[in-house]
């Protein structure tokens, strides 16, 4: 398979998650399916138990989603390090650019959505959100990221971290340089799962972008293993690994929900995050799954799932007060946003890559020009001269 199409099914994979994530948000809108997360009764219906206590779970899982995002962001950003084109210097502001004009835009956007008056949606407790919450204060707190959100708009919680990673990538990148990669990989799994049952966020969540790194460190032994394998044996390998990625990714639900809070997402946190690592060589190694997210239409929904993930939000809020049910939400705050995200896409997100790639090419030929022009050595009689 070529590197196109492996980075192409990568992208369909991003797509598929972020449509996962606004899925997850219109289920929320039930009160049932929110009691899953926030406490309260789920009620006894058959489809609503599997869909909540099984891998159908997966189906709506948006955590799950975002660690697969998680996953895929270290390793191609790990990837993007290898390319003979790559630079610290143009890197740096280029990447913050590149994160933090779609996140204002996203902003301002979810700031005039929560403005039209949406009260009178089913009684969910993910509904609780109100204008006069998002004041200027949160605003600002959103619009810089690294101290925290103010979580008006849920989905900027996950730039954080991701912002952070990406200010820290050349140590990450360090270490897992110096430690073998799939060392490096396990460490960084198990850390993900002690930060889960110590409540710490950053234990928990910037461990999981080393871990696609980790992959990123042994993507030639993968390759060279999956390879060498004979067609019955990748018959089996793709057979067995299917199954055991759905059940690791589902692990969070699949556990007994009487277990103390702390204890069952410790528990969950390492199976999830080892789930996403497979699906992540699945998507790029696995020809029929590759096929799939190379397809044409989820394609497209990789090109916008980044404007997917931060606008869709203030559309499924509007579209529950506007309905009343999470049915109809799901129905109509999904092809709803996905045209808001296209639109978006190109008003914000599309300018705003075009700029950084802009500003990233202009580095390299500011270094360039520094390198090969360095400045002159002056004598220290003509520095004190001159200081005097």
């Amino acid at each position: 398979m070529s590197g196109s199409s492996r980075l192409s099914s990568l992208d369909g994979l991003r797509g598929a998650a972020a449509l996962i994530v606004v899925v997850h948000h219109c289920f929320l809108v039930s009160p049932a399916f929110a009691a899953a997360y926030y406490g309260g009764e789920t009620g006894d219906s058959p489809l609503r138990l599997a869909l909540i206590y099984s891998p159908l779970h997966l189906l709506w899982g948006g955590a799950e989603a975002v660690v697969v995002f998680f996953v895929l962001s270290g390793f191609v950003l790990a990837r993007g390090i290898r390319s003979s084109s790559f630079d610290w210097f143009a890197y740096f502001p280029s990447r913050v650019l590149r994160l933090y004009v779609p996140v204002a835009g996203a902003v301002v956007l979810g700031f005039v959505l929560l403005l039209v008056p949406h009260a009178g949606g089913p009684d969910s407790p993910w509904l609780q959100r109100d204008a006069s919450d998002y004041d200027l204060g949160s605003m600002l707190q959103d619009l810089t990221l690294v101290g925290g959100t103010s979580g008006v708009v849920s989905p900027l919680w996950s730039l954080r971290w991701e912002v952070i990673f990406s200010l820290l990538l050349p140590v990450i990148a360090y270490a897992a340089r110096v430690i073998p990669a799939w060392l490096f990989g396990v460490l960084c799994i198990v850390l993900s799962a002690v930060g889960a049952g110590q409540e710490s966020a950053a234990m928990q969540y910037l461990p999981i972008f080393g871990v696609g790194v980790a992959l990123e460190g042994e993507w030639g032994r993968i390759e060279r293993l999956i390879g060498g394998l004979s067609r019955w044996g990748r018959t089996v390998l793709w057979g067995g690994m299917l199954p055991l990625a759905v059940v690791l990714l589902s692990m969070r639900w699949l556990l007994p929900p009487s277990l103390d809070h702390s204890v069952l997402v410790a528990a969950a946190q390492a199976p999830i995050v080892l789930g996403a690592a497979l699906l992540v060589v699945m998507a790029a190694q696995w020809a029929p799954l590759s096929s799939l997210l190379s397809w044409r239409p989820i394609g497209w929904l990789g090109t916008i799932s980044f404007s997917l993930y931060l606008v869709h939000e203030p559309f499924v809020l509007l579209m529950a007060s506007a309905t009343g049910a999470s049915r109809w939400t799901l129905l109509t705050a999904v092809p709803l946003a996905l045209v808001a995200a296209w639109l978006f896409w190109r008003v914000v997100e599309r300018p705003a890559h075009k700029l950084s790639r802009g500003v990233r090419e202009r580095a390299r030929e500011k270094k360039t020009v520094m390198v090969e022009n360095p400045p002159a050595v002056v004598p220290e009689r003509e520095r004190e001269l001159i200081r005097m």
